[in-house]
C-alpha cells in the first residue's frame, strides 16, 4: 500500500510541475503576453485578435501580423474606421498597451478557415525597429457574443 501512496504522489507531482504552455513571447524591447481570440463560425471573415505589450524598453511600432490562418490584418476600435489601414500601432517605452475585445484590437481580416476552440496558430509580429517575433495565436474562448 505504502508504494502505490508513493507512486500516486510521485505521478500527482510530475503532473503538477509540468510546464505551462507559453503565452508570453519577447523581442528585444518589449514582452507580447497571450496573444488570444475567440472561436469562430464557419462563415466568420473576421476575429478581434487580443494581447498585451508590457516590458516595453524602447519605443516601437507594429507595422505587420502574419498569420496563415488570415489574409490580412487591421487596427481597429471604437473611433477607428472600418476601412483597412497600413498597421501602425505604436507602443511607448515604459507602457503597458492591452488589446481588448472592447477596445483597441486587431482584426484578422479574410480568415482562410474557422479558428477552433483549444487550438493555436503561427504568428509572426513585424515591428518598426525590433526583429519579428514568431507566436502563438491561441484560440481561448467558445462562440461569438
Amino acid at each position: 500500500m505504502t508504494t502505490r501512496r508513493h507512486l500516486l504522489l510521485a505521478l500527482g507531482a510530475a503532473a503538477l510541475s509540468r510546464p505551462a504552455p507559453a503565452c508570453d513571447f519577447f523581442s528585444s524591447h518589449l514582452r507580447i503576453w497571450h496573444p488570444w481570440t475567440r472561436a469562430t463560425r464557419v462563415d466568420a471573415e473576421t476575429a478581434k485578435l487580443c494581447m498585451r505589450f508590457d516590458e516595453v524598453n524602447r519605443t516601437d511600432r507594429l507595422i505587420g501580423v502574419e498569420t496563415p490562418v488570415a489574409g490580412g490584418v487591421r487596427l481597429a476600435g471604437p473611433g477607428l474606421p472600418d476601412e483597412a489601414a497600413p498597421l501602425s500601432l505604436l507602443i511607448r517605452e515604459g507602457q503597458e498597451l492591452t488589446l481588448t475585445e472592447d477596445g483597441l484590437h486587431l482584426e484578422l481580416l479574410d480568415l482562410q478557415q474557422p479558428l477552433q476552440i483549444g487550438r493555436s496558430y503561427p504568428l509572426r509580429l513585424v515591428f518598426e525597429a525590433a526583429e519579428p517575433v514568431n507566436a502563438l495565436l491561441n484560440v481561448d474562448y467558445a462562440g461569438l457574443r
